[in-house]
């Protein structure tokens, strides 16, 4: 299972947000955060994690390895290379793989994509 420092790091680098601005934003020192993320302190208080979900956007199960399914996951092997270079490339991120993006970016470009196509289809 992952270790919660690689969890606190992952959710922080998706969300763009660096340590210090994390630290910041719960009011502990970006320290605190470093030794986290890298093991060496290893019992956030739940106030820590309930703010840390709150300004990361992720639900305080994920710090603890309870991770829900990803729309990412939902899409067939065979279909997602298409939907990652004709949809999430053309009207979303373009520098990053399928599984890299969180839902909500796959979700914007999901729709910007059906948006097109129903301008496409009433034209």
């Amino acid at each position: 299972m992952e270790e919660l420092g690689s969890r606190i790091r992952r959710a922080r680098q998706t969300r763009r947000v660096t340590a210090a601005q994390l630290a910041e934003h719960i009011g502990v020192s970006a320290n605190y955060i470093s030794e986290l993320e890298r093991g060496v302190k290893k019992n956030p208080s739940m106030q820590v994690i309930a703010k840390m979900s709150d300004v990361l956007d992720f639900p305080v199960d994920y710090f603890f390895g309870v991770e829900q399914r990803r729309i990412a996951q939902y899409i067939p092997e065979d279909l997602s290379s298409y939907v990652h270079e004709a949809i999430v490339q053309s009207y979303g991120e373009t520098t990053r793989d399928l599984e890299e993006l969180d839902d909500r970016e796959v979700m914007d470009a999901l729709m910007e994509y059906v948006r097109e196509m129903r301008k496409k289809t009433v034209e």
